[in-house]
């Protein structure tokens, strides 16, 4: 399989992540949700620079999606956020 059809799925899983960091203002404080677009601007730098590299590029969503729920989970858990 070629890598162009890789690179790009991992860049629009990429952006349907970046529109979850987006609407997380309805469960998190705007300091989280701005850390969290850091988070996925500098995941989205990554997957730019490795679009040579396909499975790193698939592999970037991933693990900013996993940082997106490790960070709703924990605070809700203890700091009380709530929807």
């Amino acid at each position: 399989m070629k890598a162009r059809p890789l690179v790009v799925v991992g860049i629009v899983l990429q952006a349907a992540v970046g529109a979850l960091v987006l609407v997380s203002g309805l469960i998190m404080p705007i300091w989280a949700v701005i850390a969290l677009g850091v988070v996925w601007a500098i995941g989205t730098g990554l997957a730019i620079r490795w679009r040579r590299r396909p499975s790193l590029v698939l592999l970037v969503p991933l693990v900013v999606l996993a940082i997106w729920a490790l960070a709703a989970w924990a605070g809700e858990a203890f700091l009380d956020w709530t929807a």
